[in-house]
């Protein structure tokens, strides 16, 4: 393998602490492979963010890597213990039951203080995981409120990891945290922890790593942080990291110069300074794609942006199309059991807890109302769309294909695009949240940058941009008054 200059330095590198940031398409599990191809004396542990990444990842990496889930190494331990009684996540109806309660946005509030806690580096769920308020200046009534939700969420935490109490499921998560909580010593099974992702670390995940007596090596790219509304946070800015020794990955060789500016313009608005750099073939950039390309793939802000752009695509007909995680990713099922269920249709629901959680489809719109869920809202907003959703979705399910390589067209969310790359690339017209509008705050812009940053970088030789990124071109060059060639033809074009 021939190293960049950028590269060799850090697969070199015999630091007890090691961090690359790498930007997009720069190579960054590469240069890992290298580092532990590099140092094959030493027994690694690399630590994957999913079960998907975990299984490449075996075929990359040499043998003195194993290659794991966090709840991987967590499920050996604790999670076995509780196969019995596991659930995918909290569902607000279900703590509700237990709670004994209908008011939706007290069971909300004890959901999200517990997922927090779970989350969290923390030894003990207290106030400081109920963040609807922010813990200054509560009146009394918020007080109690606070102190309310605390004590049902402990409540219901403790039921949770009580092995003989079955009407309480216990999630992926909640495991991971008993797992954490035990402060389990790997550095006698490794000597070495290679940690993917760094800026998309849930603190629960961050503590187990700084706690273990390893060489750390960190690798990821802070303007690709998707997750922060799960909870995650930037281990690449982490104090435990303040004294790595550090490396940067500016080198790309998926795309050309074009794709790397338009990607340097939207991190400018973040305030970044160092310059990706477009090594790879010449990409286009474009306000669309051309219409003879064999195949093509779509990125969407969201999964109704997908649904609503694949009846779209299925009324044009002649359509083979590829979903990445597959057509049942996208809620498909859910939402025509919803349909069944807001027509008083029951016996065409499939799912029964549908109908276990919810007396009628107007106790659903009342709950997404009160709860401000967005996958619920969403749901809403897509049965009042489309009349004949059941007849729809039918015909989107006949044009799904399992390869992409028999796709004419690829569907995806820009958080599903991930680490993923593609040749010809448009973004869907639903990044309808304007980044850089002043009345936006700072955490909630650089995640709508870090998306559209994320999607500009996924196509290798022709982009083509939605109206609010070529807006933000527009504003850049307003500003600064300098585009490259191409990407000024197409904006002012």
């Amino acid at each position: 393998m021939q190293w960049t200059d950028e590269q060799a330095p850090a697969i070199a590198s015999n630091a007890r602490k090691l961090l690359i940031q790498a930007f997009a398409g720069t190579g960054k599990t590469t240069t890992l492979v290298g580092y532990a191809n590099a140092h094959a004396d030493v027994k690694m542990l690399y630590l994957c963010y999913n079960k998907s990444v975990e299984m490449a990842a075996k075929h990359r990496f040499p043998r003195n890597v194993t290659c794991k889930t966090a709840h991987g190494l967590a499920y050996a331990v604790y999670g076995t213990q509780y196969q019995h009684k596991q659930a995918g996540n909290l569902r607000i109806t279900e703590v509700a039951r237990v709670l004994n309660t209908q008011d939706w946005e007290l069971a909300r509030d004890v959901v999200n203080t517990l997922n927090t806690f779970m989350a969290s580096a923390d030894m003990a769920l207290d106030s400081r995981h109920f963040t609807r308020f922010d813990g200054r200046g509560l009146t009394p009534l918020q007080e109690r409120r606070v102190t309310q939700v605390v004590g049902l969420a402990i409540s219901v935490w403790k039921r949770m990891i009580d092995l003989q109490d079955k009407s309480v499921q216990i999630t992926h998560d909640g495991y991971l945290k008993l797992y954490q909580m035990s402060r389990p010593d790997l550095s006698n099974r490794f000597g070495a922890i290679l940690l993917d992702e760094g800026q998309d670390v849930n603190p629960v995940i961050a503590d187990l790593v700084q706690r273990q007596r390893t060489i750390q090596v960190m690798v990821g790219d802070r303007h690709q942080q998707l997750y922060r509304f799960r909870g995650a946070e930037d281990a690449l800015s982490a104090p435990w990291m303040a004294d790595a020794e550090k490396h940067y990955l500016t080198q790309s060789f998926r795309f050309g110069p074009a794709v790397a500016h338009v990607a340097n313009v939207i991190l400018s608005f973040k305030g970044e300074t160092v310059k990706l750099q477009g090594l790879g073939q010449r990409t286009l950039v474009k306000r669309s794609l051309p219409d003879d390309l064999a195949h093509r793939t779509w990125l969407h802000r969201t999964v109704a942006g997908v649904i609503e752009n694949a009846l779209r695509l299925e009324q044009q007909g002649g359509q083979r199309m590829f979903w990445i995680g597959g057509i049942d990713s996208y809620s498909l099922r859910e939402l025509e059991d919803l349909f069944h269920f807001s027509r008083g249709r029951s016996d065409l629901v499939q799912q029964k807890k549908l109908l276990r959680d919810y007396r009628d489809y107007e106790q659903y719109q009342e709950i997404a109302q009160a709860t401000q869920d967005p996958e619920m809202q969403r749901s809403v907003r897509i049965i009042e769309a489309y009349f004949d959703l059941p007849k729809r979705i039918e015909q989107l399910r006949r044009c799904a294909v399992a390869s992409e390589l028999d796709a004419t067209v690829t569907l995806t969310t820009a958080h599903k695009a991930k680490g993923l790359e593609w040749d010809y690339v448009g973004l869907y017209e639903d990044f309808s949240a304007d980044p850089l509008a002043p009345e936006i705050d700072r955490d909630s812009r650089d995640d709508e940058l870090n998306l559209l940053y994320v999607s500009v970088t996924r196509a290798m030789q022709i982009l083509a941009l939605n109206s609010l990124v070529i807006d933000i071109m527009q504003r850049y060059k307003d500003l600064y008054g300098s585009l490259t060639d191409q990407v000024s033809t197409l904006t002012t074009g």
